[in-house]
């Protein structure tokens, strides 16, 4: 694993460890409430650097990093959401797979009818964020596996992110607002570039995780922004 520091609400640092073979977090006991819009947008950029080709599966037994027992599997509700991770029962921390990090943060949605139809002219094949299984989407409109539905990241809830980031260094700096159109962070336009460079980072046939590409054309305004 690789650990990330991270600004956490008010102030101080968090400490989150990434390992980008299985695409999950290690967070130490309630270290993801602390996390601050700017220490979230820096997570982002961390994944997205250290996103593999294809995702490893998590172990059949993930143990503990402080205590070495195996971690229970836990369902939680984030207001509406329901999201998934692996707790330590003595409390140290939890393990979280990128994808339920995102649902919990609210930091993702269902596809629309509509924007299916313009995905399907780029791409054929994706892959299911959840269980990581391939999605015809000539065929289907979810997973045929995990029964997910087909999701996205969500502009707004990053636009809301970013401009809680901006908000917090406008009132440290007393600078003007930022010329950044935050709503259009992940326009079409930006999308399709992004799924662009996947197909082509990974070869013509690329089953195409729509997340991981949403991540990409995140990570690109956030470096040109950083």
């Amino acid at each position: 694993m690789r650990r990330v520091d991270l600004a956490r609400h008010h102030h101080g640092r968090v400490e989150v460890d990434l390992c980008g073979a299985c695409q999950a977090l290690w967070f130490d006991a309630l270290e993801s409430l602390h996390l601050s819009p700017d220490g979230t947008l820096t997570l982002f950029r961390a994944i997205h650097a250290m996103r593999p080709g294809t995702p490893r599966p998590p172990a059949a037994r993930i143990a503990c990093p402080r205590c070495d027992i195996p971690l229970t599997l836990t369902q939680d509700l984030q207001r509406s959401t329901r999201f998934s991770y692996y707790r330590c029962r003595h409390g140290h921390g939890r393990f979280t797979p990128f994808f339920q990090f995102l649902r919990e943060k609210d930091f993702v949605r269902p596809v629309p009818p509509d924007e299916l139809e313009r995905l399907k002219k780029l791409v054929r094949i994706i892959r299911c964020s959840s269980c990581g299984a391939p999605i015809d989407l000539e065929r289907a409109t979810a997973c045929g596996y995990c029964r997910a539905p087909i999701v996205v990241l969500d502009p707004d809830a990053i636009a809301k992110a970013i401009r809680r980031l901006e908000t917090a260094e406008r009132s440290c700096t007393d600078s003007s607002p930022s010329d950044q159109n935050a709503a259009a962070i992940l326009d079409a336009a930006r999308f399709e570039r992004e799924m662009r460079r996947e197909q082509a980072r990974h070869g013509e046939g690329t089953v195409v995780d729509l997340v991981s590409v949403g991540i990409g054309a995140l990570a690109a305004v956030l470096f040109a922004r950083g």
